[in-house]
């Protein structure tokens, strides 16, 4: 039996008031989110948002939300720390590990500003040197003075995948470590976390995982986590109760400070609903719909298709004499939703397994 698109639609109304393609940015909400954010809503008006009960239904969703995430990554709880989005994931390793004048840490040159800023402000404190190389050039350009590769899963830009154990084996030769910027691979395609090779991966909650806005996660390779410090110390870094405090051995020392409650109910839903999508085959729905509509689009004349060596869901294009901000203007006018790549000057079509093939041909249309 194929995989119930109509089913999958009925339970996200953005997906249908319009054409989503724009997971790459924000997800359309699920219902069980939408109803488990304003259960917490209410609750929260009506009796209150702490005391004793309180204060345990924190700690218990706090619980909830890593091991959604650890059952929708396939890895243990225990390797997760909860945070607002990939950029925090990402401030978490930078700034956690020792880095020191004259250390390099090569990226790419497509890497989000998610990542690029926190590399500025390092480079800038610390005084390490950031390196940019095409993506494809990676692996070779990785050098004995490298101590750290940071990287996309998933360019943002063009959707390529980039072959993430071949890098992590290049950093390794040379004793360098791999963060990785999952924002647009986590919920969108299969991820080994552990096959990968990554030593730190973060994860974005709202986008293809289909969550509410501030809620992400990092995933920390356990023989990783001791060379990592504790740069965001508050109230739960440690494991607080009547005999005092005491550090955590596991990745929650790592959370990101306090995420909202509504937002951590939201998530809950979220990931429980978008794992029974994968289970019945939603990742390779969204995979045949993208090279489908990369094909589409390839027969249009002003159109352009960004070509890359492994395809991921997210299909790059350029239209001939109109700029990407125009050409997504236009289309949401039309009532399809994509989004222009600044610098670059790309329209991305980011494809979920909520889209069909209608959907599909009023893009085509809205181009024509």
């Amino acid at each position: 039996m194929g995989f119930d698109v109509l089913a999958a639609r009925r339970d996200l109304p953005s997906a249908t008031a319009s054409v989503y393609l724009n997971a790459g940015t924000f997800g359309p909400l699920p219902r069980p989110a939408h109803e488990a954010m304003l259960a917490h809503m209410g609750a929260s008006y009506t009796q209150g948002r702490i005391g004793f009960a309180g204060f345990q239904g924190w700690l218990a969703q706090m619980d909830a939300a890593r091991a959604a995430f650890g059952r929708s990554l396939g890895v243990s709880p225990d390797e997760l720390a909860l945070t607002h989005c990939t950029t925090d994931g990402l401030n978490t390793v930078l700034w956690g590990l020792d880095l020191k004048a004259g250390d390099e840490v090569l990226t790419t040159t497509h890497e989000h500003p998610g990542l690029t800023a926190p590399l500025d402000e390092v480079a800038r404190v610390r005084g390490i040197r950031v390196r940019m190389v095409e993506p494809a050039q990676i692996a070779e350009e990785v050098r004995p003075e490298t101590r750290l590769v940071a990287l996309s899963h998933v360019l943002w830009t063009t959707g390529e995948v980039l072959p993430l154990p071949a890098i992590a084996a290049a950093a390794r030769a040379r004793g360098a470590q791999l963060l990785v910027d999952g924002a647009q691979s986590t919920g969108a395609i299969s991820v080994d976390l552990h096959a990968s090779g990554a030593d730190f991966y973060t994860v974005s909650g709202q986008k293809w995982f289909c969550g509410p806005s501030g809620t992400g996660a990092l995933w920390v390779r356990p023989s990783a986590l001791a060379g990592l410090g504790t740069p965001w110390p508050w109230y739960l870094s440690q494991s607080r109760s009547s005999k005092g405090a005491e550090p955590w051995t596991t990745a929650r020392r790592l959370d990101a400070s306090t995420i909202s409650m509504t937002s951590l109910a939201g998530i809950i839903g979220a990931l429980g609903w978008h794992k029974e999508q994968v289970d019945a085959g939603a990742l390779g729905w969204a995979a045949a719909h993208a090279t489908d509509l990369r094909a589409r689009l390839q027969r249009l004349p002003k159109v352009r298709v960004i070509p890359v060596q492994d395809t991921s869901t997210i299909v790059s294009f350029t239209v001939e004499g109109a700029a990407a901000a125009a050409v997504a203007g236009q289309l949401e006018k039309v009532g399809v939703l994509v989004r222009s790549i600044p610098g670059v000057e790309y329209v991305r079509a980011a494809v979920g397994f909520w889209n069909d093939d209608g959907d599909l041909a009023r893009l085509v249309a809205g181009l024509g």
